[in-house]
C-alpha cells in the first residue's frame, strides 16, 4: 500500500546542514513550526541563535549519517520562541547537487508520555580543560546560569576528572552521573566525546539525558534486592557489594560469624511467627552495637555477619570487647508471645582480612568454621580463626551430603544393646542404637551423625526411620525371648517438638501391632526440663498416651534431684560416669532410694565387670546395661545365637 507522505501526523523536514535552512517539509511539519508555507519556512535562517553545542552535535550527525547511521533523540525546537519538545529520528538524505542533509522524523512529546528519555536531550561544548564554551536552551533551563566549568555540573568533582581524562585520552565517556541542577540532584546519562574542528581546534561536547525516574527506580529495586525483607538488614548479596570495595582498595576489616544458640529449638517449638519476633530483637540489639564504619548483615536464618571497618589493625582487647558485649546483649531474656521469658545466647567465629583470608567466600567461610568450633567448645563464646578449621566444616559439608542419601541407599541400620535384670538374668529390654556406614566415609559416629542431621534438618526422617525399624524388629525379639520385652529409642529435642511426634509414634505402634507401653522413648534431662510443667507439653503428650519415657545420661545434664518429681519419665537412666568412682557409692544409694520413692525404675548403664554387677545390683539397681552384658549388636546376631541354642538343645 501506497503512503502519502503528506498525510502523516508525523513531522518530517529535510534540513540542509550548511544553509542552516529547511528545504522541504510535509503538513505536519509546517504545523509544528507555525508556519504557512513552504517557501515561508525555507525563508527563515535557523543559524541566528543556533548555539555552537547544537552546530558541533549535528555536525556529529553528519559524520554518523556517512556511515548509514540512523540516530534518535529527544530535541527541543523553538518556532518563534515557543519550545516544543519532540522524539526524533535522525538520518541522513543526499540533495540534488551531492551534498549530505538531515531527514527529521519528529513527534511531539505529550504530557505523561511514557519515555525512556522524556526530557529534551542537552548540549554543552567545553575547551579541553572543562570551561563551558556553549550550550543549548535546554541546558539553560537546567543549571545554574553561574556555571562556567564541567566540574560544577557534578555532585562529585571527581567525576568531572575522570570525563576530562577520558576524553582527552580519544576515548568516548559514558556513564550514569548525578549532577547538580537548579531542581537538585538529578540523575543523568552522560555521553561525552572530544570533537575536532576545521580549525584543528578540538573541544569536548556533552550529551545529557535526563533518567532520574528511571534511575530511583532501579536504586529502589537495587535497594530491595539487597536487603532482607524481615530485619530491613542488608542480605548476602548487599554484603558482596559492601565488601567488594574493601577488597580491592586493600582496606583492613574483621568479620563476626554470629549464629545463636538454641533458635531452632524456639523457632520449631513455638512456630515461625515467634521465630520472626526473635529475629528482629536480636537485630535490633545488634544495631545498638554498630560503631561508625560498622556494617550489618543478617546472613540467613539466624546467622547474622557484623563487618568491624579497620579491624585488622585494632587490638585483640578491643575485638574481644566487643564480641563479649554482643554475646551479652543476645544473652538477655526474649519474652515470647505468652509471656514467658526465653533464652537464647550467641557464638561468634572471627576472621580478618587480610591477615586471615584474601577473598569474600574464604573470609566468610573461615569465620563459619571458627564460630562452629565455638558452639563445639560449648556455645556463648567466641573463637577467632586459626589455619586449619576449615577442615571441619568440609568434612560437616560432605558427611551431611551423603547423610541426605543415607535412607535411600540403605546405608542406616541399628544395632541392639540388651538392658538384664541382674536378679533374674533375663533380658527385659533393647535399646536402639544407629549406626552408619558409607563407601567414602566409613564408618560414621552415631553422634556426628546426629547432630549433622539436626543442623542441616534431617533429624525427624531419620529418626522416624529408627522408630519404625526398631519397632519392626521388636516383634522378632518378642518371638525370640518374651512378649514382655520392650524397645527403648534415643530421641532428640528438636525432633521431640515435632507436631507430628505423638501421632506418626502411635501410627508405627499400631502398624506392627504394638502396645504403647512396649516403646520407651529415651530423652535427655535438658530436654525433659523444657516446658515440662506446662499440660502441652510434648512429654506429657507421649505419656497421656501411656508411652514410657526414660531419662537418659541422668546426672550429666541441668537438673538436680529436687527437679526429678516434676519429669513425668517411668525410667532414671543413671549415667556410668558414676562408676568411675568408688566413693560415688553414696549418691548412687541417694538417687536410687529418690527413684524407687517416686515409682520409678531405676537402670546404670557402663557396667563392665561382674564386681559392679554385683555391687550395683546389691546397691538396688537390678537393671543394668553395659558391655559385660552384652554389646551392642545386630538383629542377625540374635538371630543366629537363638539359632546355635536351639541346635544344641
Amino acid at each position: 500500500m501506497k503512503v502519502d507522505i503528506n498525510q502523516l501526523h508525523t513531522a518530517i523536514w529535510i534540513y540542509d546542514i550548511d544553509a542552516f535552512a529547511i528545504t522541504w517539509a510535509n503538513p505536519a511539519a509546517l504545523m509544528l513550526w507555525d508556519s504557512s508555507s513552504i517557501e515561508d519556512l525555507s525563508q527563515r535562517n535557523l543559524k541566528t541563535g543556533q548555539s555552537d553545542a547544537v552546530r558541533e552535535t549535528i555536525e556529529q550527525y553528519r559524520t554518523a549519517f556517512k556511515e548509514n547511521k540512523v540516530l534518535q533523540e529527544n530535541w527541543t525546537f523553538s518556532p518563534k520562541g515557543k519550545e516544543i519538545e519532540a522524539l526524533c529520528q535522525f538520518s541522513g538524505i543526499q540533495l540534488e547537487d551531492g551534498r549530505l542533509a538531515m531527514l527529521v522524523e519528529a513527534t511531539p512529546t505529550l504530557p505523561n508520555t511514557n519515555m525512556q528519555f522524556k526530557s529534551a536531550t542537552i548540549l554543552s561544548l567545553y575547551d579541553l580543560d572543562g570551561e563551558l564554551l556553549s550550550a543549548n536552551p535546554p541546558f539553560s533551563k537546567n543549571f545554574h546560569s553561574s556555571t562556567s566549568h564541567l566540574k560544577a555540573l557534578f555532585c562529585h568533582p571527581q567525576d568531572a576528572i575522570n570525563l576530562i581524562q577520558t576524553v582527552n585520552q580519544g576515548a568516548t565517556f559514558e556513564s550514569d552521573i548525578l549532577m547538580d541542577t537548579c531542581h537538585g540532584e538529578v540523575w543523568f546519562r552522560v555521553i561525552a566525546n572530544r570533537i575536532n574542528n576545521q580549525d584543528n581546534s578540538s573541544h569536548i561536547l556533552l550529551s545529557q539525558y535526563d533518567i532520574h525516574k528511571i534511575k530511583v527506580i532501579e536504586q529502589n529495586l537495587r535497594q530491595q534486592a539487597w536487603a532482607d525483607p524481615l530485619t530491613n538488614l542488608i542480605n548476602r548479596r548487599g554484603l558482596v557489594e559492601k565488601l567488594t570495595p574493601m577488597f580491592e582498595n586493600n582496606t583492613p576489616f574483621t568479620l563476626l560469624y554470629i549464629d545463636l544458640d538454641g533458635f531452632k529449638m524456639v523457632n520449631d517449638s513455638l512456630g515461625h511467627l515467634q521465630g520472626d519476633d526473635i529475629l528482629l530483637k536480636v537485630s535490633k540489639r545488634l544495631k545498638a552495637q554498630i560503631q561508625d564504619g560498622d556494617t550489618l548483615c543478617r546472613f540467613g536464618g539466624d546467622e547474622f555477619i557484623f563487618i568491624i571497618e579497620n579491624g585488622g589493625t585494632q587490638s585483640d582487647i578491643s575485638t574481644t570487647l566487643r564480641c563479649q558485649a554482643i554475646i551479652d546483649a543476645l544473652s538477655e531474656p526474649y519474652q515470647s508471645f505468652l509471656g514467658r521469658d526465653l533464652l537464647l545466647s550467641a557464638s561468634i567465629g572471627i576472621a580478618e582480612f587480610p591477615s586471615d583470608a584474601q577473598h569474600y567466600e574464604q573470609i566468610v567461610a573461615y569465620a563459619d568454621a571458627a564460630m562452629y568450633h565455638a558452639k563445639k567448645l560449648g556455645k556463648k563464646q567466641w573463637v577467632q580463626y586459626q589455619v586449619g578449621m576449615e577442615n571441619a566444616q568440609k568434612r560437616l559439608s560432605v558427611v551431611a551430603q551423603k547423610l541426605s542419601f543415607a535412607l535411600s541407599n540403605n546405608e542406616l541400620c541399628l544395632h541392639y544393646q540388651p538392658v538384664i535384670n541382674y536378679s533374674t538374668g533375663e533380658i527385659v529390654s533393647f535399646e536402639a542404637l544407629l549406626r552408619w556406614y558409607n563407601q567414602e566415609l566409613g564408618y560414621v559416629s552415631p553422634e556426628e551423625a546426629v547432630r549433622i542431621a539436626e543442623e542441616v534438618g534431617l533429624i525427624c526422617e531419620i529418626e522416624n526411620w529408627v522408630l519404625d525399624q526398631a519397632l519392626h524388629d521388636l516383634v522378632t525379639f518378642k518371638q525370640l525371648l518374651n512378649d514382655d520385652i520392650t524397645m527403648a529409642v534415643n530421641l532428640s529435642g528438636l525432633h521431640l517438638v515435632n507436631p507430628n511426634l505423638v501421632e506418626t509414634t502411635l501410627y508405627l505402634l499400631s502398624k506392627h501391632e504394638l502396645q504403647p507401653q512396649d516403646l520407651i522413648i529415651e530423652l535427655t534431662e535438658s530436654v525433659l526440663l523444657t516446658d515440662v510443667n506446662h499440660e502441652n507439653s510434648p512429654i506429657n503428650a507421649l505419656t497421656s498416651q501411656h508411652i514410657n519415657v526414660s531419662i537418659d545420661d541422668f546426672g550429666t545434664g541441668y537438673s538436680s534431684l529436687a527437679y526429678l518429681h516434676t519429669i513425668p519419665a517411668t525410667t532414671v537412666k543413671v549415667d556410668k560416669s558414676f562408676l568411675d568412682n568408688t566413693n560415688n557409692t553414696l549418691t548412687l544409694k541417694c538417687i536410687q532410694r529418690l527413684v524407687k520413692d517416686l515409682s520409678m525404675n531405676s537402670l546404670i548403664e557402663g557396667i563392665e565387670t561382674k564386681q559392679q554387677a554385683e555391687l550395683l545390683n546389691a546397691l538396688g539397681y537390678h537393671l543394668q546395661q553395659g558391655y559385660y552384658h552384652g554389646r551392642p549388636q545386630p538383629l542377625s546376631y540374635y538371630l543366629s545365637a537363638d539359632t546355635q541354642r536351639q541346635s544344641e538343645v
